[in-house]
């Protein structure tokens, strides 16, 4: 009689097993979910702000290389031979094809490299299951464990291994992917590194993810201030 009766919740068993091992193992790679549009790693391009710093490399004139070029309060650089030159608002690809219109008056080739330096202006919003939610400071290449040690690390309900990243496309949607920090913790398996762009946001989530819209109606528009504009507002600061 047990037999039987083991044999005919034999199904119910095996589809609860099957439930909660695919809750528990998410493909850590790009998934998608309502009002997301797919998630891709083309860069962003970024806006440069008042105190970030770039470097200007010369190809043919060294002597006029600049590692740290401030963008002063009033949005402008001091470029060698140029002096003040718009910079605020520009793209590097249009601030560089600016720079290379203006140096034609005063070199043969003007052949150079336009780096960012470091960021000043540039942000990242770190939120969940972590010790201090908040806006950070983009300083350099950072990756999304960084984000999470420089909140204060996850606390004990974190799921890390479900961490969300949310970043804007350059047509202004939204995109997500997961990633397995927890993985990558144990490991430093680079498949489990996900770089971080200014406007980035990083989210550890403490339940299991087993659909990303019930995950973003329920949990993440409860749990951060977001919209599907992207616009995070945290007291008087506001995050694009």
């Amino acid at each position: 009689m047990l037999a039987v009766t083991f044999l005919r919740r034999l199904p119910v068993v095996l589809l609860a097993v099957c439930f909660a091992g695919c809750v528990q193992h998410l493909d850590p790679k790009p998934h998608s979910a309502r009002n997301f549009a797919p998630w891709t790693n083309d860069p962003v391009p970024y806006r440069l702000s008042p105190g970030d710093v770039v470097a200007l490399q010369f190809t043919l004139n060294p002597e006029l290389n600049e590692n740290e070029l401030s963008i002063a309060p009033d949005g402008t650089i001091t470029a060698p031979l140029l002096g003040a030159v718009d910079a605020a608002g520009l793209s590097l690809v249009e601030l560089k094809k600016n720079l290379q219109r203006r140096y034609r008056a005063y070199l043969r080739q003007a052949s150079f490299d336009l780096l960012i330096h470091s960021y000043g202006a540039a942000q990242i919003y770190v939120g969940g299951e972590v010790k201090t939610q908040g806006i950070y400071p983009l300083k350099g290449a950072t990756d999304a464990m960084q984000a999470v040690v420089t909140a204060g690390g996850a606390i004990d309900s974190a799921k890390l291994a479900q961490t969300i990243v949310i970043r804007r496309r350059g047509d202004g949607r939204p995109m997500m992917r997961t990633v397995d920090l927890r993985h990558y913790l144990n490991t430093a398996d680079t498949r489990d590194r996900v770089m971080l762009q200014p406007g980035d946001l990083v989210y550890v989530p403490k339940t299991e993810i087993a659909s990303f819209d019930i995950f973003i109606d329920q949990y993440l528009d409860k749990s951060v201030p977001f919209n599907k504009t992207f616009n995070y507002n945290m007291g008087s600061s506001v995050f694009y």
